[in-house]
């Protein structure tokens, strides 16, 4: 509406003649469309890679002049390059990889695509093996969700799918145990989650067929080629599951080449008893080995009849160097069984190998030394200590850490390691051999240690005494697993306990602790642990869940 004056009244006289000028208006400006190569960004995609994107973009397209000059475009059809999802075949510049998760005490293992598939179409009887016979809540931000709906088309109007801040994801989940699941960055991954495969495909797995996995985004540029090759080698890469940012590193139970696996060994060769498992530590980053013997070239010939004083035969050591052994804790509580001597050449032999030691040493102060790496990026700490046993080393003598700085089975020096450590910049992995119960449960003084071990700031705690499998604590501080089993070590046949063990696979990803891959196997044989059936680990799984309170 036209805005009025009201002033006061002029009066002309007659004589005077009125002469109206227009004031000059100027033509206005034509604003030239932009000119140059335009970009189009699919804005169907995460805001978060949507964005992204579009800055990165932009500043490529302030680089350029003339000719070769881009703009940011809003229009598809007429953009010479677009920038959208592509096929597993097609180059992709940025891979958005999502999880599909579950609450860490969940038993099921592998969904199916096509049960995930319907569940998003709206199928209340979809992935109900995950809800005990219900259909679960899938709990996701709205960056997944775009991501989903672009891999799948939108969801159904479903009230088991539903649309949570970043935030309140991982508490959702977490709350509704197995009856909710969630879909999360990879790098975004806890430990309080269960990380569940999709059609046999593990992200947890380096070797991992990423071409076969129907939950990563891919965005590339399709258009002219010119314009697609110069502008691919311009953006900056920022994918988030990059191999070059990720360590695993698998942590074992109890091994003693002795007694009935070492007659084994003798019968059906050295090697024999990692052949069903080796490849669960070969493809680690770092795999480790709690071996709780000294190697003596003239221990005597092994029998079932040995009993507790024991030694391996130095040529044993090849069964270690097979599985791929990278470093090796000195907590046990034999190795100077055959006298301390031993266990000085033995740590000798370890050096040789180029195998690292932590939880014990030639004397007190390099017992002290933890094992210290850096793979692609990510600084681990390996440290442990003895609670119990009578090897601990001294001033004098070589054997095992004790865990206090006067009595051994205080938790004072290991404590104030950890914190040290992680003061570093370590994630810290902590053993301990703790008093050894052949039961499933945890004692409450157990719990009590190994969560103030943990609290302390190990994101790992592993029980390496554990002849007996034991149950998990996990939290927001990391993972206690309080017995990881005997693994190279299969004649305690009097309780099933002692022949199931577990191979905990930790990944870590950019300087963080995502999580475990956890791996069951059944000693077979006395000697030889083999991959447990799905029915053997999820009656294991249930019965250590249970025990573990959750």
């Amino acid at each position: 509406m036209a805005r009025s004056f009201v002033g006061p009244t002029v009066i002309i006289p007659p004589t005077v003649p009125v002469q109206f000028t227009p004031t000059a208006v100027p033509e206005p400006t034509a604003v030239p469309a932009p000119v140059g190569r335009g970009i189009w960004v699919d804005p169907l995609l995460p805001a978060d890679v949507y964005d992204v994107l579009r800055q990165q973009l932009g500043a490529i397209a302030q680089t350029t002049t003339g000719s070769d000059a881009f703009v940011l475009s809003a229009d598809a059809a007429s953009a010479v390059v677009r920038v959208q999802a592509v096929g597993p075949s097609d180059a992709a510049v940025i891979t958005r990889t999502y999880a599909l998760a579950a609450a860490f005490p969940t038993i099921p293992d592998d969904i199916a695509l096509d049960e995930l598939s319907r569940f998003w179409s709206g199928d209340p009887a979809a992935l109900a093996e995950l809800g005990a016979g219900k259909a679960p809540t899938m709990y996701l931000d709205s960056d997944a969700r775009a991501a989903l709906s672009v891999l799948f088309g939108p969801p159904a109007d479903s009230a088991n799918i539903v649309l949570l801040s970043p935030q309140e994801v991982l508490s959702k989940t977490w709350e509704g145990r197995t009856s909710a699941i969630a879909v999360v960055p990879f790098d975004q991954l806890d430990v309080r989650y269960k990380m569940l495969h999709i059609n046999g495909v593990n992200l947890f797995e380096r070797e991992a067929d990423m071409a076969n996995y129907p939950l990563a985004l891919r965005i590339g540029l399709t258009g002219d080629p010119t314009a697609v090759a110069q502008l691919r080698t311009s953006l900056p890469m920022a994918d988030n599951r990059r191999l070059d940012k990720m360590a695993v590193v698998a942590m074992t139970g109890v091994t003693a080449l002795v007694r009935g696996t070492a007659v084994r060994m003798e019968e059906k060769g050295i090697t024999y008893p990692g052949e069903k498992i080796r490849d669960w530590l070969t493809t680690a980053d770092l795999a480790h080995i709690s071996n709780e013997v000294s190697f003596w070239e003239k221990c005597p010939f092994p029998t079932r009849n040995d009993g507790v004083v024991m030694c391996s035969n130095s040529k044993y050591m090849e069964l270690l160097r097979y599985v791929g052994t990278d470093v090796i804790e000195l907590t046990g509580n034999h190795t100077w069984d055959y006298g301390a001597s031993k266990l000085i050449g033995t740590i000798d032999m370890y050096n040789k190998e180029g195998w690292k030691v932590f939880g014990g040493g030639k004397n007190l102060e390099e017992s002290h030394k933890p094992a210290i790496y850096t793979i692609n990026g990510n600084k681990i700490a390996f440290i442990g200590c003895s609670y119990f046993g009578t090897n601990w080393a001294t001033d004098e003598y070589p054997g095992a850490t004790p865990c206090g700085t006067v009595n051994p089975q205080d938790l004072d020096w290991i404590i104030g390691a950890i914190r040290q450590l992680r003061a570093e910049g370590y994630l810290v992995i902590a053993t301990l051999q703790y008093t050894e119960f052949y039961t499933y449960e945890a004692t409450r003084q157990q719990d009590i240690d190994f969560r103030a071990v943990r609290d302390a700031g190990a994101v790992v705690v592993n029980g390496s005494q554990g002849h007996h499998v034991q149950g998990f604590d996990v939290s927001a501080a990391g993972f206690c697993h309080y017995g990881t089993g005997n693994l190279f070590f299969g004649d305690q046949v009097f309780t099933e306990g002692a022949q199931q063990t577990f191979v905990d696979r930790h990944v870590f990803y950019d300087g963080r602790y995502l999580g475990v891959d956890l791996r069951t196997a059944h000693i077979e044989d006395i000697s030889q642990p083999v991959p447990m059936t799905p029915e053997a680990r999820a009656a294991l799984l249930k019965k250590l869940f249970d025990v573990s309170g959750y």
